[in-house]
């Protein structure tokens, strides 16, 4: 069927989920242009300028959570949602979201600090979207996800593969910064070790890489529209922390890169 036809056919079905599909993608545009040329205000990059502010670690579960929520929600409301398929894929998005919304918030560092009020609604309306439509993709719109066959495609197999790769990447990655730092100390330290041997965020490495396995494994729209988006978002934040390093360390390792092992 061509595009166009497809996208009318899921415009006159589903219009509240094909409209917010699209949402997403434009929001990853213009999240890729904005933060190539303005270094998004969290963390080493916070400054005045940017509205109200409130604690960061309640924040981050407040703009966080949404998403497993209504990925749950939405989810759950479904026939379809005790079928094996499905429950892999909702066990990986919610291992990811779990943990990165109730877990690291209290694990992280500088959580009493501020953050603008801005961000965090920005992502609230992000993550709604995002959990909602991978959701309602999986178990409505998805009849390859509703048979086990779909455990022996080769998509399937190199997804789950490949999204506990950049788990893993980005889990240790995580723990590195967390324990940058002995207690007591203050300030920003260069890290090293695992994939900070390579780039400058591996973190943020990883959870490209989650998404892309996610959506190999799911081969849904939404979950291609989600790794697209966290690659537009991530890819300019990596740059702005790989170019904070090497203005404020002169020893910081000159062929470490900013995302991308020996490329960029």
């Amino acid at each position: 069927m061509p595009i166009t036809d497809a996208f009318s056919e899921s415009l006159q079905t589903h219009p509240l989920y094909t409209w917010t599909v699209l949402g997403v993608v434009v929001l990853g545009i213009v999240s890729f242009i904005l933060l190539s040329f303005i270094t998004a205000p969290y963390g080493r990059h916070l400054r005045p300028g940017w509205g109200p502010t409130v604690n960061a670690r309640a924040l981050w579960v407040i703009m966080e959570a949404p998403s497993p929520i209504a990925f749950a929600v939405l989810y759950f409301r479904s026939e379809n949602a005790f079928h094996a398929v499905p429950l892999v894929l909702l066990g990986m998005y919610m291992l990811h979201y779990v943990y990165r919304s109730f877990i690291y918030p209290f694990r992280m560092r500088g959580g009493h600090k501020q953050k603008p009020l801005i961000t965090g609604t920005l992502a609230f309306a992000f993550n709604v979207a995002n959990g909602a439509t991978n959701a309602f993709a999986i178990t409505e719109l998805s009849p390859h996800l509703l048979s086990t066959s779909w455990f022996s495609d080769p998509r399937f197999i190199i997804g789950v593969i490949v999204f506990f790769a950049g788990y893993a990447i980005n889990q240790h990655s995580d723990a590195t910064l967390l324990n940058l730092r002995k207690p007591g100390e203050s300030g920003y330290k260069i890290p090293f070790g695992g994939f900070y041997r390579f780039v400058s965020s591996p973190n943020y490495l990883g959870e490209i890489v989650e998404w892309i396995g996610f959506a190999l494994a799911a081969w849904t729209v939404p979950a291609w529209v989600f790794a697209w988006f966290t690659a537009t978002n991530l890819v300019p934040r990596a740059f702005a922390n790989h170019r904070w390093y090497q203005e404020h360390f002169s020893d910081y390792p000159k062929n470490r890169r900013a995302i991308i092992p020996f490329l960029i």
